[in-house]
């Protein structure tokens, strides 16, 4: 049985995530090691936010009743952002300036989704729960 608390577990997805696009700002005129690290991003956050919709998210609707269903749906308005951004990412080749531009303002938006999610939502929702429930 996995020992790490929910919040630990998302902490390590966000810190995975942030550390593909350092990777990637450091492979700068490598463009094989850039397209390997944005596609890997690609790939994580997206498996990421997909669990974040599906567990979490309903979690904090059920333990944190009306205040969490509107910390669920302010998320989910930032998944579709970052959503739409991911795609615009996917869809630009790695040799294309745009690439990164469009990567910078992704992690913009993404940085403070984290933020948020990491100083206030999780605090809340860990608080909430009784410890059994979050491993």
């Amino acid at each position: 049985m996995n020992s790490m608390t929910i919040s630990a577990i998302v902490k390590k997805d966000h810190a995975t995530v942030d550390q593909l696009y350092q990777n990637y700002l450091k492979s700068q005129g490598n463009l094989p090691e850039q397209e390997r690290f944005s596609t890997q991003f690609q790939q994580e956050l997206t498996k990421h936010a997909t669990a974040e919709e599906a567990v979490l998210y309903p979690a904090f609707e059920k333990y944190l009743g009306s205040e969490g269903k509107k910390i669920a749906d302010e998320d989910r308005m930032e998944h579709q952002t970052v959503k739409k951004l991911l795609h615009k990412l996917k869809e630009t080749p790695v040799s294309d300036s745009q690439h990164r531009m469009i990567f910078d303002e992704l992690m913009t938006n993404l940085t403070k989704h984290v933020a948020g999610e990491e100083n206030n939502d999780l605090p809340k929702f860990e608080s909430a729960i009784t410890p059994d429930l979050s491993t």
